[in-house]
């Protein structure tokens, strides 16, 4: 009998096929099941779905049928932050079966309280009933404002502030509703979009904020966000669509906690459609953090440092930081699992040719 884990993959878009070609070929995991939403890949193998050949595993469109499999974990993969309470009812079944769960598909349960105690109480009842473990994770938030923050906090006597910036091009960001509609890409930058609103902002941006918080031992007191964006003087065409001239093309945007009455930590995304674009804002490929304090810091962190995809490898990111959390939630004891309860996540196997995704 295999003593490998059994991992289900449930969804298979950017994030969730890097996630299949890993699992595949990670020698300490077996892929048993898939749930995809599209018909057209219900009933084909799911390997070939996600490009990489056949992998013997039949994909799905039946949730029941994945409830039924037995498995150790869950990678779940969905678009749940359209859909919090569906992707919540879901991710409470699996848990319930008996299956741990990490997930990348809403941001907030990264550290669940952010989004108030209903979330906590259903995923931790969910838990106990099947004896399971829940973990979410991502590369920004889930990585870059959580895990490095963290790492880095050791270093320190005193932060006065601690910035985590991302900075990405999201040219071939195929996602138009996320970039135009959620976003407001394309728009006039007098035109309220989603990303205007505090609420929505905060739905991303709070959870990291909490959890460094909670792991620095400080209570933030209040939240700010601010968002400004830039137009572009041309039209640009990209996957997603068109951009005319005189809309936005560029924006940064930022969520602060205060703590002791000063603005003591930042989450800011930097996000635009070319690198030409808003040339007066810092300009780059992945995050960088800067302390200030005792010492101060400036750490970076560069991806697709070749010319590859930065959007495509920021997705391989995010599957992998799942990918690697599956052995250390399925050992965890029952019950929600943060960064600040697991072990460090490493790259077990990565250097072995074998394991390349």
């Amino acid at each position: 009998m295999s003593d490998r884990l059994r991992v289900i993959q449930w969804a298979t878009g950017n994030v969730g096929s890097h996630a299949v070609a890993a699992v595949h070929e990670h020698p300490d995991l077996e892929l048993v099941g898939a749930r995809v939403y599209n018909e057209d890949k219900a009933g084909r193998d799911v390997g070939e779905v996600c490009g990489i050949g056949a992998t013997g595993v039949i994909a799905t469109a039946d949730t029941e049928e994945i409830l039924a499999l037995d498995a150790d974990c869950v990678l779940y993969m969905a678009e749940g932050e359209w859909n919090p309470p569906a992707a919540l009812d879901d991710i409470c079944r699996l848990l319930a079966s008996g299956k741990n769960v990490v997930s990348t598909a809403v941001t907030a349960w990264i550290y669940p309280a952010s989004v108030g105690q209903e979330a906590v109480d259903r995923l931790e009842t969910a838990c106990r009933e099947g004896q399971s473990s829940f973990h979410a994770t991502g590369i920004q938030p889930g990585w870059a404002a959580e895990v490095l923050p963290l790492t880095m906090s050791g270093l320190f006597r005193r932060i006065d502030s601690l910035l985590v910036q991302e900075l990405m091009d999201y040219t071939t960001y195929n996602v138009p509703f996320v970039l135009f509609d959620v976003m407001g890409f394309g728009k006039p930058p007098g035109e309220r979009v989603p990303m205007d609103e505090a609420a929505i902002g905060g739905l991303s941006f709070k959870a990291p904020l909490m959890l460094l918080a909670e792991g620095l031992g400080a209570t933030i007191e209040d939240y700010i966000w601010e968002r400004e964006v830039a137009v572009t003087d041309k039209p640009i065409e990209i996957k997603a669509g068109r951009i005319e001239a005189g809309t936005v093309a560029a924006q940064r945007f930022s969520y602060t906690a205060v703590i002791d009455g000063r603005r003591a930590l930042t989450v800011e995304h930097i996000t635009r459609i070319g690198a030409e674009q808003a040339p007066h804002w810092p300009n780059g490929r992945g995050w960088k953090i800067t302390v200030e304090g005792l010492p101060s810091m400036v750490l970076e962190s560069r991806i697709a440092t070749h010319g590859e995809d930065d959007t495509d490898q920021g997705c391989l990111g995010t599957a992998m930081h799942a990918v690697h959390a599956v052995a250390l939630v399925c050992a965890a004891a029952p019950g929600i699992r943060t960064f600040l309860d697991l072990p460090t996540i490493v790259g077990r196997g990565v250097l072995s040719k074998g394991t390349r995704p």
